[in-house]
This record gives C-alpha cells, sequence and structure tokens, in this order.
C-alpha cells in the first residue's frame, strides 16, 4: 500500500561499517504527489571515510587557519565530526569534498579514523563551468547562511545539562569551555534580565552572572541598576553595591541584640536638622530636673526608644585570635612586618592585632513619647538676664544652631562612610584593571615616562612598606621575589619593561587606600593619572573618589546621592 506522507529518505551510519551503510528509500522518493514529473533527487549514499581518503577540490573558502579555531578542533577531538560532509563522487572513483573541508582538513589533523559523508555521483553531462558554478553557489550560501545559535539558548541548553545531573566539569570538556563560563552560564539561565542581555554582548558573562545573582535574591533595585550602568564602569559599581549590602547585614547583625532587648532598630539615621523634629537624639534631651539622659535610663525604658547602629571604621584595636580589645599603647610596632622578631617587654606582636570597624548605638525618641518618658528638651541657652521676647529668641537662636550643627556631624559622617565605601570598590576594581594591564607582553607607551618621574622623584620607592608583596600580587606571582626573578631571566625584553612597570604600580597601589580622596599624595596623583591615560583603550576610566584622590576634583564636591540610593534595598536583601 503507497504511503499518503511527503517523500522520505532514511539513511543509517554505522561506526563499525566501512562499506555504504543500508540506504532505505521511500516507493514515493523520487515522485512528487503534484508533478509527476518533477526532476528526480540524486541518488546518495551514507559512508564513513578516513579523512585523507577524501579529496579537497576547489573551494570558494581558501583564507583560513586551523589553529585560529581551537574550540572547533578540540570538539572534533572529543566526539568526532558530528555533521556529514558533502562530497562528490568523481567518475575515477574519488570523492571530491564540496562542503565541510575545514571539518575535514581538522579531522585529520586530530587522528580521527573515520568520518560521516553524504555522497552524490558527479553528472558528467553537466559542462564543467557549469558544475563549478552550482557548487560555488552552494558552498556561499551554506557559509553565507549559517544560523549561530543565539547566546541565551547556550545558557539554557547548558543549565539543562546541570539539572539532568552533568558536572560542571563534564560540560565544560564536552563544550571546550572553562568551568567558571559554564557556571556563569547556568546562573543566567535563571535570570530573566541576564537572559535578555545576553545576547546584546553589552555585558560580559561574568558582569551577568552579577545581575543574575542580584536577582536571585530578589534584589530588584540592584538588578534594574547594573542593568543600565555601561559596561566600562559595571566593576566598580557592582563592588560599591556589594560594599552597601555587607555593611548593611553587618548593621543589622549589630542592631540585633538591640531588638532581643526591646528597642525599636532604625535602618538608617533619622535627619534631626529641624528646630522641631519629629525623632529627637538622645543628647538633645535631659530628665525634668535637668540632668543628662543616660545609657541605664534608656535601657530602663528600651520600648520607648529607637536605636541607629553606627560605624566607626577601625574603631578598634582586636586580637586577631580572641577578639578582645587591645590597647594600641600597648603593642609593639616596630614588630610589624617580621613575624621572626620578638616583641619587647611581653606587649602583643604587631602582626597579631588589626583594627576593626566599631559599631555604636545613637539613641532617638519619638517626639509624640516625649510626654509620656518624663523627659524635656535640653536648654541651650543660659539665663542671662534678657527676659520676654529677647529670652525666647535666644532659645530659638540655640535650638537652630544645635540642629545645624547635628545634622553637619551627621552629613559628614556619611560622607567620610559613603566616600570610603566607594574607595574600597574602586581600588578592588583597580587591582583587577592592574592585573589586566600587567599581564600584556609589552607596556604601554607612556610607562617609560612615568617610570622614570616616579623614580626620580622618590628613589625609595620600590623599598616601600608592602611594595614587593603588592608589585608580586599584580604580576600574578604567588611564591617570592625569587620566583619573579626566574620569570625575569626567561622573559623578552619587552615583557621585562612589563615586570619593571608592575614593580612600580606596585608601590603606588600598597600606599592606595580606601581613604586617599582626603590626602593630597603627588606621587599618588601622578600614579592614578597615569592610570587615566593608559586606560582609554582597556575600558577603564578613573571614578570620582580616584579624580579626588588625582586632584583633579575636590571630594567636597562629590555628591554622594547622585548615583544611587542603595540602603533601601540593601535593608531588604540583607534582611
Amino acid at each position: 500500500m503507497e504511503s499518503d506522507s511527503a517523500p522520505t529518505a532514511v539513511t543509517v551510519l554505522d561506526a563499525d561499517v566501512i562499506e555504504p551503510a543500508e540506504i532505505v528509500v521511500s516507493s514515493t522518493a523520487f515522485e512528487s504527489e503534484s508533478d509527476s514529473a518533477a526532476e528526480p533527487l540524486p541518488k546518495v549514499e551514507a559512508l564513513w571515510r578516513g579523512p585523507s581518503e577524501l579529496v579537497i577540490a576547489e573551494n570558494v573558502r581558501k583564507t583560513f587557519d586551523l589553529g585560529a579555531h581551537p574550540d572547533v578542533r578540540d570538539s572534533i577531538k572529543e566526539f568526532g565530526v558530528s555533521i556529514p560532509i558533502l562530497a562528490e563522487r568523481q567518475p575515477d572513483g574519488s570523492l571530491h569534498v564540496t562542503e565541510g573541508q575545514l571539518r575535514a582538513l581538522m579531522a585529520a589533523d586530530v587522528g580521527t579514523e573515520k568520518v560521516p559523508v553524504w555522497v552524490t555521483d558527479a553528472d558528467p553531462s553537466i559542462p564543467e563551468n557549469e558544475r563549478r558554478i552550482s557548487r560555488t553557489l552552494m558552498q556561499m550560501n551554506v557559509n553565507d547562511r549559517r544560523v549561530p545559535m543565539v547566546e541565551a539558548d547556550r545558557a539554557d541548553g547548558i543549565a539543562l545539562m546541570l539539572d539532568l545531573g552533568a558536572s560542571v566539569t563534564r560540560v565544560a570538556k564536552g563544550l571546550q569551555r572553562k568551568r567558571s563560563e559554564i557556571k556563569h552560564n547556568a546562573a543566567i539561565a535563571a535570570s530573566p534580565t541576564a537572559r535578555g542581555l545576553v545576547d546584546s554582548s553589552s555585558y560580559s558573562l561574568e558582569q551577568l552572572a552579577v545581575i543574575a545573582e542580584y536577582e536571585t535574591l530578589g534584589d530588584t533595585e540592584a538588578v534594574e541598576y547594573l542593568a543600565q550602568v555601561p559596561r566600562s564602569s559595571f566593576s566598580y559599581r557592582a563592588k560599591q553595591i556589594a560594599a552597601d549590602r555587607r555593611e548593611t547585614r553587618t548593621r543589622l547583625e549589630a542592631s540585633l541584640l538591640y531588638a532581643a532587648l526591646g528597642f525599636g532598630v532604625l535602618t538608617s539615621e533619622p535627619d534631626t536638622s529641624s528646630t522641631e523634629p519629629q525623632i529627637l537624639p538622645a543628647e538633645l534631651l535631659e530628665t525634668v530636673d535637668s540632668r543628662p539622659v543616660t545609657e541605664d535610663l534608656i535601657a530602663a525604658h528600651a520600648h520607648r526608644w529607637l536605636v541607629y547602629v553606627d560605624v566607626e571604621e577601625n574603631g578598634q584595636l582586636v586580637d586577631t585570635l580572641t577578639g578582645e580589645l587591645v590597647d594600641p599603647d600597648h603593642v609593639d610596632w616596630d614588630t610589624q612586618g617580621n613575624t621572626e622578631s620578638p616583641p619587647a617587654g611581653g606587649r602583643p606582636h604587631a602582626d597579631s592585632v588589626e583594627y576593626r570597624d566599631r559599631w555604636t548605638p545613637l539613641y532617638f525618641l519619638a517626639a509624640e513619647q516625649l510626654s509620656e518618658s518624663g523627659l524635656r528638651v535640653r536648654t541651650f541657652a543660659q539665663n542671662n538676664g534678657a527676659a520676654g521676647s529677647e529670652r525666647a529668641e535666644q532659645l530659638r537662636a540655640e535650638a537652630a544652631q544645635a540642629a545645624a550643627d547635628r545634622d553637619a556631624a551627621r552629613q559628614e559622617r556619611r560622607r567620610v562612610r559613603e566616600l570610603n565605601k566607594r574607595g574600597l570598590a574602586a581600588k578592588e576594581r583597580r587591582e583587577e584593571f592592574l592585573g589586566r594591564l600587567l599581564s600584556r607582553r609589552t607596556p604601554p607607551p607612556q610607562a617609560g615616562q612615568f617610570v622614570a618621574e616616579s623614580l626620580a622623584w622618590e628613589s625609595d620607592l620600590l623599598g616601600s612598606f608592602h611594595a614587593p608583596r603588592t608589585a608580586l600580587n599584580l604580576l600574578g606571582v604567588s611564591g617570592f621575589t625569587s620566583e619573579l626573578v626566574a620569570s625575569i631571566q626567561s622573559a623578552t625584553a619587552s615583557r621585562s619593561w612589563v615586570i619593571v612597570l608592575g614593580m612600580v604600580l606596585g608601590a603606588f597601589e600598597s600606599r592606595a587606600g580606601k581613604d586617599s580622596w582626603r590626602y593630597n599624595d603627588r606621587g599618588l596623583q601622578r600614579y592614578l593619572r597615569f592610570l587615566a591615560a593608559v586606560g582609554e583603550q582597556l575600558e577603564f576610566e578613573l571614578v570620582d573618589v580616584e579624580q579626588a584622590a588625582a586632584g583633579l576634583i575636590d571630594f567636597h564636591d562629590i555628591d554622594i546621592d547622585a548615583d544611587i540610593n542603595l540602603d533601601a534595598a540593601a535593608t531588604a536583601t540583607a534582611a
């Protein structure tokens, strides 16, 4: 019985059979239901042949380098040739490749024994020039009309394999990709935002994985912000957000004790600059008999009070092993950086202590609670004999000045804290850039003059504290100076100059702290301006705190609210 289905041809490729595999063709294969006189389909054979048995004949693709496609080469070495090579059998029986010459050549190069070949017989009745025209048209169409897989689908496929139980190592090996790339793709597949951006080439896989991580956490504000920042500043902004999130988490952890004692916890420091604030700071209050409000008095009525836990950066010195507080005056600071040097007089070794942030509570009372608290707003002005309206005006002026002073102190604390966070994010991003810069084989054109000027101004630059260790880290040397010397001995002249540049950059970076924005360090200014000059071609530019450290702007002019208010979103995420 004849089938009503469309003509089909079913082929079976058997790797163990070298001769033509079985070809099963339906009875209607050469006949169309609509037109029985249609031109018949060509006779085809599916064969397994050694790549050396194939003839690489005339091909429109002549310019190529097999070594320029290591991923394709590795795939063929691992899995063999998956897409059959097209070939024409000539009258003498030779098989001339018409499509797939690169696959054939790579298979021969990696030692593949057999490749699948789809063979048709050359039609001797067609003139040679017409056959060459048809073959060229076919080859150009095949190459021009390839539809590449979109990166979003690639990410989905990787995620699917991992969900099905494949290990990251197996997928990475199978796709000839790095393990980190596989992990990034899996994260991207789970994030609608990152998946939507992956084919735009606006961000790297690593950057998209950061967006995906925040989307997984439900941090929509961070996701929306990072999806809009330029690629060149992405790393800095992402690190800035991460610093905000860390600070918020730590603040909430420090606040847990006060919440357990019955205090209401504030997630941001309230503005008390008004002469009639809705939230009153404890220092603005006093008892009815003019005594100051103490912590004991506050703790006794914790349910009435609000607390904001503020951070004093590097506000306390602690023992790194026990966490106990240490008096800085009792430490033998002469032992710093020298683990073999015993401290004098039984004092702590300088390397056994470190400065850490100190979290201190700031107490506030809601204005509506004042009447029931038994407290009152403190009187600032002393009675100097003035009476009536003059006395009232004096009190108002004193209250206004006190409110202004409080707000100025609050804003200053906030500015220092914000710029230090930016400074830390900038330093982390800068070190990443330095790693890329120092991995090059040749130094940038400006390097010679910069190095010469730096050593002329500071002859002891390379011997400064922490300079050698920082330089080794930036140059990717995990061992000691001897390892660096060994790499110098085998380096080219150009690479040796890159290493010299790395030693100078390491010296400057070792003294560039998160708070460099507030100091006038001429060496750092020269260093940062050099980075700005060489960074133009490497997607690196100085951010606001670095511009302040470079002397290009005044740090007082930095708008700490201009970019994004991250605190509100950070609170929700950390909670």
